[in-house]
């Protein structure tokens, strides 16, 4: 510990227990300033640091000549708190630039406060927030609201433009890939616990949507998915309609089904940052635990190069060489992503060709900072790339941190890798992450190469919209092709999807289907294609007001508010502030039926956060792109 990283609160603290129960035994060294400057270098606590200035007792007679010291160690120890809290403000100055007052909760990851805890609801695992009693606020579970969000560390997002509105008589196909992504959504919760504004270009409204659980049906047939349709009225608009389409894969498990996994751990200096190696190594060791007799494992580290020493193949999960490579995880030099995957691939390839028949799965934990080489994800994934596509090679990502990292990479490289992509706060998420029972249903995919193919009826449909998806949208002529970016399913995952429509006059009471929706797979087990239909129905009539499923009304509030400020800068300030304060309306409404589940009130402290700190758009974000 450094001279800035003790809070003033401590300091003070334990200044008062001093002179209210020690004081008059005290003997003032003979150079107060250089004992208290020798007691800050060595990491002491608060506790310690009382009970080292408790030492310094004197027997009765010699109290006359303590009290002078005392006066003298006084000034001296005021000194140093006052140096030290111009230090520890000009040190927090660098971190957050704020105009006028400082939210606890924004200070926590800077001053070292207790961090965040983690909250699983419906497979999506956020954090929440914990430290001190007053950390907490009347209006929410980060305290007061009427102070700014500071800026956020760099961190490397792209900026994918909003879908516009299509007219259907020029073109009534929607084509996309399905998402079970959801780290979109806990980087904006965790950024919001930690009293940072949220980066628009951050937001990916289908993974906000889908870190929510809506309680679907299971499908009748364990070999098919169940699609479920709404239409209402939308909630900031009267004159349009949105419709809700869900796909809810069945529960299905692949017992016989071998492993081979083959993790990469970044151990460059970048990791360094808070508690990223522990989250790494938590993660890493965890899936090494949850894996079956038959399963294999393999251990790569990599800096700017491989460290070959670390290196473990494919060996048994209780192979003592995998548990001691991964707890030698620890940060060392530059970033070689590709360094890490080429050698993550050749391992992984030389498993499969020994064991056909069992699933493999590469599984990178890096904060995506790559500076050696290779730094684009499809370069990186050209060179390392899998050319076996009857049995593949699935990559997945696993991001930690926030600072100084690499959504957009990691986000790419699951995509188009054919994983998936899981972002980590903390130790505790990382255990729950991949626990027994979600390690075994991450890692037995229902379906492959899993897109969409909605056609609306434009008899019906005047335009139409889809919410987010905006890096998962595809040329239609791509629904027929196999292709890697098509998203992997796993065992009973879901994925909605939002559309807001223009229907044509005279067919807003209509109850007729609105159009019809196609769903395309691969069975992971044995390179089957798969089809299946449903029509889009609905009750066009029905107001937002009127709906009886509240999680379907949470489900719209969450893809419009995602969706308007993701839109920013581009769209004006007020008008998103406008449209995000409405919808903060309609979400309150629903507190007597939801407000007892976590999910319910992380959204409405984040819908609160990103409402709160929209302005003029005049401050810069201080993101790099």
């Amino acid at each position: 510990m450094g001279k800035g990283d003790m809070r003033d609160m401590d300091i003070e603290h334990v200044l008062r227990d001093h002179f209210e129960t020690e004081a008059s035994g005290l003997r003032a060294p003979r150079d107060p300033w250089v004992w208290l400057e020798s007691r800050l270098e060595p990491t002491p606590s608060p506790r310690l640091l009382g009970r080292l200035i408790g030492m310094l007792r004197v027997p009765s007679y010699a109290v006359p000549g303590a009290l002078a010291a005392v006066a003298m160690s006084v000034a001296a120890i005021v000194a140093v708190v006052g140096i030290w809290s111009v230090f520890m403000d000009t040190r927090y100055q660098s971190h957050v630039q704020s105009a006028s007052g400082r939210d606890l909760q924004g200070a926590q990851g800077i001053m070292g406060l207790p961090g965040p805890q983690s909250v699983d609801y419906g497979g999506a695992e956020v954090t929440s927030p914990s430290g001190p009693p007053d950390a907490a606020g009347p209006e929410g579970p980060a305290g007061p609201q009427s102070r700014p969000a500071a800026q956020p560390p760099s961190t490397t997002f792209r900026d994918f433009e909003r879908q516009p509105a299509v007219l259907a008589s020029r073109d009534n196909v929607s084509t996309f890939s399905l998402d079970v992504d959801r780290t979109s959504y806990q980087l904006a919760l965790n950024w919001a616990r930690a009293g940072y504004q949220v980066e628009p270009d951050s937001v990916r409204a289908e993974e906000w949507v889908n870190a929510f659980d809506y309680g679907y049906a299971p499908p009748l047939n364990r070999d098919s998915f169940a699609i479920t349709t709404d239409a209402f009225t939308h909630p900031l608009d009267s004159r349009k309609r949105m419709v809700r389409i869900a796909f809810q894969a069945p529960e299905a498990s692949y017992p016989d089904r071998q492993l081979n996994v083959t993790l990469v751990l970044d151990a460059s200096a970048s990791m360094s940052t808070g508690n990223r190696v522990d989250i790494a190594r938590e993660a890493a060791e965890s899936i090494r635990r949850n894996l079956g007799r038959g399963d294999r494992i393999a251990v790569v580290h990599f800096t700017y190069e491989v460290i070959h020493d670390l290196t473990v193949e494919h060996s048994a999960p209780d192979d003592p060489n995998v548990s001691w490579s991964i707890d030698r995880l620890a940060p060392h030099d530059s970033t070689n992503v590709q360094a890490g995957l080429d050698l993550g691939v050749r391992l992984a390839d030389q498993a499969r060709r020994e064991r056909p028949n069992a699933y493999n799965y590469i599984i990178l934990m890096s904060d995506g900072v790559a500076n050696v080489d290779a730094t684009d994800p499809f370069a990186i994934l050209e060179s390392a790339g899998d050319r076996d596509s009857r049995n593949p090679l699935r990559l997945v990502t696993i991001g930690v941190g926030i600072e100084n990292y690499n959504d957009y990479l990691l986000e790419q490289l699951a995509q188009h890798g054919n994983g998936w992509y899981r972002y980590l706060s903390t130790v505790e998420q990382a255990r729950q992450t991949f626990s027994r029972d979600n390690w075994a249903a991450l890692s037995s995919p229902f379906a492959d190469q899993t897109r969409a193919q909605v056609t609306w009826n434009s008899e019906v449909v005047a335009s139409w919209r889809i919410v987010g998806y905006e890096n998962r949208v595809t040329p239609d002529e791509t629904f027929t092709q196999a292709r890697k970016e098509f998203a992997e399913i796993p065992s009973g995952a879901a994925t909605t999807v939002f559309y807001e429509l223009d229907l044509r006059e005279g067919s807003q009471s209509d109850a007729g289907p609105l159009g019809d929706v196609e769903l395309r797979w691969v069975t992971p087990s044995t390179g089957e294609s798969n089809r299946q239909h449903a029509t889009i129905l609905g009750r066009r009539d029905i107001g937002f007001s009127a709906l009886d499923d509240p999680l379907l009304k949470m489900g719209a509030i969450v893809a419009l508010a995602s969706d308007l400020y993701s839109s920013l800068p581009r769209a004006g300030y007020a008008d998103v502030r406008r449209g995000l304060t409405l919808l903060g309306h309609e979400l309150r409404l629903l507190e007597d039926r939801l407000g007892r589940l976590e999910a319910y009130r992380d959204f409405e402290f984040l819908l609160e956060h990103i409402t709160r700190d929209l302005d003029d758009g005049s401050r810069p974000s201080g993101y790099s792109r």
